[in-house]
């Protein structure tokens, strides 16, 4: 193992899991060293990487506080089922992790036991990291299984683990010899706007950049236009991609080029065409067995576009939509369709479906999601979302009590009136966002947070500081006086999100 991680950019892999004593590094590669053994290395000038028993602690407690948050393990709904990935830097150690979160089940404890596995690359690499972590996470999972069966019974000694850990190191390392592995300075992201001709994907990447000008006699794309611009400090290249049949077919048979190692891919089916559906449907067919084959899982984001206000409840929209998301789930996809329905005339659908992509670019989404959830349900929120200064929304819990604060009109687009709710929010959300900044530009605001009465609920809208960086939080209650009790959560929430949020995408 020495031998090994001294050939490669991973500098040691550790397991960490709850025990009696707290949350405890049980297997450590390399092996640790004591304090006085690190200071007389660091004086012989010793270029290969150590950590001391201290360090792997407070690398330990600060994975797992991310499962456990301020709950016991007393608590009735410690216990979850998912698990989770996440990008976590150490700071103190120049160190950035891909951490493996989860509770796993022993015979030799009656309730499931928190536990992390972490691989540890030096901060300025960390965007190895990203760029590969759709490879990585197989790779983990499967190694995470197998010692879960390992230590069924008991965990078992460090010599009897060792294998397990050399062969994933192996892999590891065999991963950083191919080609689309680089090891680059910022992570860059390739995200794919397809669909059939005059569907709107064009229109779609003007309305984002804002501008409305260019929107009028658009001509059709030819061919492939790549932009590139920087979210969340990373460099995202967007491929718009002409229709046409001919360009088409040149895309599926040089997939390797367009589809292969694609981040994302935004859909778009124009709604109002409902003779091109059949069309629109086997060219989505094509493309997601080309991206099968590669054995790689691009996300899919499904734009209905053109659903402009003046048209949006009439019958045979209605009916399109319908049919459309019929067909959708009836392709045999990896997840339920995600589903936005968009119009140019409506910049915040727009602004919300682009956000919901960029999202699943961020390996620490569902993490987030996981302790805002928790956070939500200990202050009895209802709904509250995590937006940037420019209103992309981050992260969001909806409870599914929601529908009994608000009166709303039931929509035959959403199937309960939650989702229909959750929509109108996600969409307004950026909206808030906007108003916020204007009254503080004008000095209209005396706090950092606004407030607002709708129906028979309250909303607040708090601005916070993270590590000098803006963000906005959403939230929505049925009692005024539960700010005060967010006032009191938040802090801790921040605390421990901190470096989640910061590494959202790179």
């Amino acid at each position: 193992m020495e031998d090994l991680l001294k050939s490669s950019l991973i500098k040691g892999l550790i397991f960490s899991a709850f025990d009696k004593f707290g949350p405890t590094p049980k297997y450590i590669f390399p092996d640790i060293l004591d304090d006085d053994e690190l200071k007389e290395r660091e004086k012989k000038g010793g270029d290969h990487f150590r950590l001391s028993l201290r360090d792997c602690i407070q690398i330990s407690i600060k994975n797992l506080s991310l499962l456990l948050g301020d709950k016991a393990l007393s608590d009735e709904d410690y216990i979850i089922s998912q698990d989770h990935f996440g990008i976590l830097p150490y700071p103190d150690h120049q160190l950035t992790a891909l951490t493996y979160l989860r509770f796993i089940h022993t015979n030799f404890h009656e309730r499931p036991i928190p536990s992390a596995f972490s691989i540890l690359v030096s901060e300025n690499k960390r965007s190895y990291l990203y760029n590969n972590i759709n490879h990585l996470k197989p790779l983990i999972l499967d190694s995470f299984t197998k010692l879960e069966v390992l230590i069924a019974d008991g965990y078992k000694s460090k010599e009897a683990v060792e294998p397990l850990f050399k062969d994933l190191l192996l892999q590891l390392i065999d991963l950083e010899k191919r080609p689309y592995a680089p090891v680059t300075s910022q992570r860059k992201m390739k995200i794919l706007f397809s669909g059939l001709d005059d569907s709107g994907k064009t229109s779609f990447l003007l309305s984002v950049d804002r501008k409305y000008s260019k929107l009028i006699g658009l001509k059709p794309t030819r061919g492939v236009n790549i932009n590139s611009i920087e979210a969340l400090g990373a460099n995202i290249f967007l491929w718009d991609m002409g229709g046409q049949e001919g360009f088409r077919e040149n895309y599926l048979s040089k997939s390797q080029i367009y589809l292969y190692e694609a981040d994302l891919l935004f859909y778009f089916i124009d709604v109002r065409n409902m003779e091109r559906f059949e069309e629109c449907f086997t060219y989505l067919e094509n493309i997601i067995n080309r991206i099968k084959a590669f054995e790689q899982k691009t996300p899919i984001i499904f734009i209905l576009s053109k659903v402009d206000p003046d048209i949006r409840d009439s019958a045979n929209i209605e009916e399109n939509i319908t049919i459309i998301k019929t067909r959708l789930k009836d392709l045999e996809l990896d997840e339920e369709p995600e589903i936005y329905i968009t119009s140019i005339f409506s910049i915040f659908t727009i602004l919300r479906a682009f956000s919901s992509g960029i999202s699943r670019l961020s390996p620490n989404k569902d993490l987030i999601n996981f302790n805002l959830a928790k956070f939500s349900k200990d202050a009895n929120i209802f709904l509250t979302l995590i937006l940037n200064t420019d209103g992309l929304v981050l992260a969001d819990y909806f409870s599914d009590q929601l529908i009994t604060l608000t009166e709303y009109p039931k929509s035959i687009t959403f199937p309960t009136e939650r989702d229909n709710l959750r929509n109108v929010f996600e969409v307004s959300a950026p909206q808030f966002a906007m108003l916020y900044k204007i009254f503080a530009k004008f000095r209209a605001l005396e706090e950092d947070e606004a407030s607002f009465k709708i129906a028979n609920s309250f909303i607040l809208f708090k601005k916070v500081i993270i590590s000098n960086q803006s963000m906005f939080i959403l939230f929505l209650m049925d009692d005024e006086q539960k700010r005060e009790i967010i006032n009191q959560l938040l802090p801790n929430f921040l605390k421990r999100t901190t470096d989640l949020l910061l590494r959202y995408i790179s």
